[in-house]
């Protein structure tokens, strides 16, 4: 049962979530009793007991008005009581970094926060009494790294250590660095286990007037909200903090900015499996259908592509302070790719970042790690213009900042002049880019702060050495608006818009759809809001919702072009000809020389098999573009259904001079056959198998799906035989 501890931890959380406490209890007890742990026994046993209670008088018809408060406290305490039993076991089993951290604490006789708090501040004391440099004590560096550890790995924090973690974070006494070092390491300690003092102590840092501080906090505090959202209404010390949150207006646009960019982080990966897609493309199977057969969905190629509704307004346009919130110097930053993972993913080996601790380290000059790898250096890097310009940029984290300066010793002489002179002549216009934007917005500032932390976390979570024994923040979806918490606290409908707009301008369109869902319950006929989840629908594959939704829109705004071409393609999508058709000549009605509707219209009678009137409309589209070669393909097969076979060869030898495939070599053998060609007929059936790679199971596919229009032009069903063996004997002679 223990080598399945975090599924239990699951199962018992999400029964919880759920409300079935009983569940959650019986998995609860089990546990106890398996691992010997009688003073939770005792704890669970008492718990269990008063649920039944209050079960036994609701049942029976008591009336208690405290009844919702007692049935909060319960599910509160059956929290608290699973995360001190699954604590315990994971202190005592657990070969994870974050339980040998804590087990290393407890055989140092480590175990008191408040006492090394104490040192810590003796020690700063002591530095500033001797005018040395607050940081630049390797000593305060050694209690630092100490401290670090007690606040990411102690389980549980008294009202006195609580007191006085808050006045060492808030300290403006103290180096900025350190401040921003244990507000990490209570933050991930949070993302290991639920503490409600840590999540307190992170919403008093918010008073901070310092952004460094504010940014990492909010970041910190957002995810940790983001993790436990299920459970925290039952604490009324956090919802509390929550309701105050909700009033302070200073920090809304600041949280909706920070979930845009922990958004934009899923960009990364999508970016990767871009490129590998560039380099391995797929390849798809070709299936004999008559859709691919006439490869009909390329007919007009591009052209054909409806994509989204030309009359949307940007929303962006008028919001121009979020959008300089997003932007970076670069196009691909601007759009979430962390361009630089990939190059300084390699520079982590030094052993500054065997400590967790220097992963979360802000970046500064004075650092003595720093020191000590620059301490010999003459080149360009020594040049303190050049180190204050890269250590104020924006275009790096901290984490990679650290990479790029300890990894200038190891470079040849000749590397580091030309890497120096290429900063040296970027770095002003750097420089002035960054000065202008924060002129331009005066939270770019912040932006950039938050952004950088945000990467930094990344890096942690996706490359330190034992980032398999952490949860990946980054694996979640980010779907604050589906989040209790974040609704609670931004229930204005435009910053919610903005989290949609996002999700469906980067084409996560199963978030869009959710986040417009929601939209659309609270504005009622907006049409663009009606139109863009009908449009998530569609790219989500959910056609019948999609179509129900573009109707609605039809009926606010009858006959609009982009809409009605819309229902008819979902008609046509869910196989329903006869209504794609009505919509389409309605379509074509409205604007009558558009390929695309006249190809549709074409496509429908072709389903319809209307063959002769397909015809008509292809002839169309070749007439209004002339250029179009890929159109000749339809118009043969309708020619050769309908018994025009020298109009039909005319257009398949057309196609064989330009862009043929197996089923145009395989149709004009069809063609010359039903013209009494036998002899032109099988040569082109055997140079379509060779195309096959002699694949003789997938050409009578194809050919015996065509069988029925062969004897409409005249092929007796007796001849068929000879044909074939007559192929076969060919092939194998």
């Amino acid at each position: 049962m223990n080598k399945n501890i975090p599924h239990l931890q699951n199962n018992v959380e999400t029964a919880l979530n759920q409300k079935r406490i009983k569940d959650a209890l019986s998995i609860l007890n089990q546990l106890a009793l398996n691992n010997h742990k009688g003073m939770l026994n005792d704890e669970l046993y008492n718990l269990e007991f008063a649920y039944k209670s209050m079960l036994k008088y609701t049942f029976d018809g008591v009336s208690d008005p405290e009844q919702q408060q007692v049935y909060n406290n319960i599910i509160k305490s059956c929290y608290d009581l699973s995360d001190a039993l699954f604590a315990s076991i994971n202190n005592s089993k657990s070969n994870n970094i974050f339980y040998e951290t804590q087990r290393n604490l407890q055989l140092n006789n480590q175990i008191s926060v408040v006492s090394v708090i104490e040192e810590f501040f003796a020690e700063h004391a002591k530095n500033q009494i001797t005018a040395q440099n607050e940081i630049s004590s390797q000593y305060s560096l050694e209690i630092s790294g100490i401290l670090f550890n007690h606040l990411w790995a102690t389980s549980n924090i008294s009202d006195d250590e609580y007191k006085r973690i808050l006045e060492l974070i808030v300290d403006h006494n103290i180096h900025f660095s350190y401040r921003c070092i244990f507000i990490s390491a209570i933050t991930i300690g949070l993302f290991q286990e639920f503490n409600e003092n840590k999540i307190l102590l992170l919403f008093n840092a918010l008073q901070s007037n310092e952004d460094v501080i504010l940014q990492r906090t909010l970041t910190g505090l957002l995810l940790v909200l983001f993790k436990y959202d299920s459970r925290l209404f039952v604490y009324p010390k956090i919802k509390s903090r929550l309701t105050l949150l909700q009033e302070d207006k200073r920090l809304i646009k600041n949280i909706l900015s920070i979930a845009i960019q922990l958004i934009r982080t899923r960009e990364t990966e999508k970016i990767s499996t871009k490129l590998n897609e560039e380099i391995l493309p797929e390849v798809v199977k070709m299936q004999p259908n008559l859709r691919n057969k006439l490869d009909l969905d390329n007919l007009l190629g591009e052209k054909l592509n409806e994509g989204e509704n030309p009359e949307w307004e940007d929303f962006f346009k008028d919001s121009p302070e979020l959008m300089n919130k997003l932007e970076e110097l670069t196009e691909l930053q601007l759009e979430g790719a962390d361009v630089f993972l990939t190059t300084f993913k390699m520079l982590k080996h030094f052993s500054f970042f065997n400590s967790v601790y220097n992963w979360f380290t802000p970046f500064y000059l004075e650092n003595p790690e720093l020191k000590k790898a620059l301490g010999n250096e003459d080149n360009i890097f020594s040049n303190k213009k050049i180190q204050e310009s890269l250590a104020n940029s924006g275009f790096l984290c901290n984490s990679d900042k650290y990479s790029l300066f300890l990894s200038i010793p190891h470079m040849p002489p000749f590397q580091k002049d030309m890497m120096g002179k290429m900063f040296e002549q970027q770095m002003e216009q750097m420089d002035e880019i960054e000065k202008d934007e924060k002129i331009i917005s005066p939270e770019k500032k912040q932006s950039i702060i938050s952004n950088r932390y945000i990467q930094d976390l990344y890096r942690f979570f996706k490359i330190h050495p034992q980032h398999h024994q952490f949860e990946d923040i980054f694996a979640w979806k980010m779907d604050f608006h589906n989040k209790t918490f974040f609704t609670y606290i931004i229930e204005d409908i435009d910053s919610l818009r903005q989290i949609a707009e996002f999700f469906f301008k980067k084409e996560y369109f199963n978030e869009a759809a959710e986040a417009f869902e929601i939209i659309n319950k609270k504005q009622i006929d907006n049409i663009e809001i009606i139109q863009k989840l009908a449009y998530c629908y569609q790219q989500n594959k959910t056609y019948k919702k999609a179509l129900k939704q573009y109707l609605k829109a039809d009926i606010l705004k009858p006959e609009q072009i982009w809409t009605t071409k819309k229902i008819a393609l979902m008609y046509k999508l869910l196989r329903q000809p006869e209504k794609a058709l009505e919509y389409y000549l309605i379509a074509e009605r409205l604007k009558p020389k558009d390929l695309y509707t006249q190809a549709s219209i074409g496509h429908c009678h072709l389903d319809l098999k209307n063959y002769t009137d397909a015809l008509k409309y292809y002839f169309k589209v070749e007439y209004l573009d002339e250029s179009n070669t890929k159109v000749w393909r339809p118009i043969a097969w309708c020619s050769f259904v309908v018994g025009n076979l020298k109009q039909a060869e005319k257009y398949y030898n057309k196609l064989l001079l330009t862009s043929s495939n197996t089923h145009d070599i395989i149709n004009i053998a069809h063609v010359f056959w039903c013209q009494n060609n036998r002899r032109e007929a099988l040569k082109f059936y055997q140079k379509a198998i060779s195309k096959m790679n002699n694949n003789f199971t997938e050409f009578f596919e194809v050919f015996n799906e065509d069988i029925p229009y062969l004897t409409k032009n005249g092929i007796l069903k007796e001849d068929i035989p000879f044909i074939i063996d007559q192929l076969k004997y060919n092939i194998e002679g």
